[in-house]
């Protein structure tokens, strides 16, 4: 994304922007973490089922949008601190 554009977004997208990310990453660190441990044999299950691409994605996808939701919650609720440090 160029610096001009992203100028042009909303003060406080642009503040949730990395802690999004962050979620993300850390969602799919999660993800990585429960596969490479086989908790409940679900890798096992994922890799001997045809479509376990599906369940891959899926799984993914929910931890993403999971974690990535607590990491945008965690950062507007601490606006109003970081507002009172300055």
């Amino acid at each position: 994304m160029s610096v001009a554009r992203r100028r042009k977004l909303p003060e406080i997208v642009r503040y949730c922007l990395p802690s999004l990310a962050a979620g993300s990453v850390a969602g799919l660190v999660a993800v990585a973490a429960i596969l490479a441990a086989d908790i409940g044999g679900i890798r096992g299950l994922m890799l001997h089922d045809s479509q376990g691409w599906i369940a891959l994605l899926l799984m993914a996808f929910g931890f993403v949008v999971t974690f990535g939701s607590l990491a945008i919650g965690g950062a507007i609720m601490s606006l109003d601190r970081a507002d009172e440090d300055r």
